[in-house]
């Protein structure tokens, strides 16, 4: 069980322990799907984009979806630490350029199309 006194009093990677825990603790693991996990990091999704657009505080919406990625994470046997060196070195490399706020990497088969104007 979660100690509510450990939680306030530690760092990311505690976080991520409390939260694989409890979602053991209420069978989120065994009992869940990563379909249904997915489709919750969407709803998720739904309400960091509804806050976003109304300039409200998000920082609720995305621990959410980092919960939500937790869970799936765990249930593949994955770390975070796993996932977020994965993605570091697919980025870390990449090139490309801004196009209306939006980041296209080099190797998008539309690149210069995108990037000519």
């Amino acid at each position: 069980m979660i100690n509510v006194t450990q939680a306030n009093n530690t760092n990311v990677s505690g976080y991520i322990g409390l939260i694989a825990q409890w979602h053991h603790d209420r069978n989120l693991i065994d009992g869940a799907t990563n379909q249904s996990q997915f489709m919750k990091l969407i709803s998720e999704a739904g309400e960091l984009a509804n806050n976003l657009a109304k300039g409200k505080d998000c920082r609720d919406d995305i621990g959410d979806m980092m919960v939500v990625l937790i869970n799936i994470a765990e249930r593949e046997g994955y770390t975070i630490n796993e996932c977020l060196q994965q993605a570091w070195n697919d980025i870390k490399d990449r090139k490309g350029k801004m196009v209306n706020g939006t980041f296209v990497k080099n190797t998008d088969a539309d690149y210069e199309q995108l990037t000519s104007a």
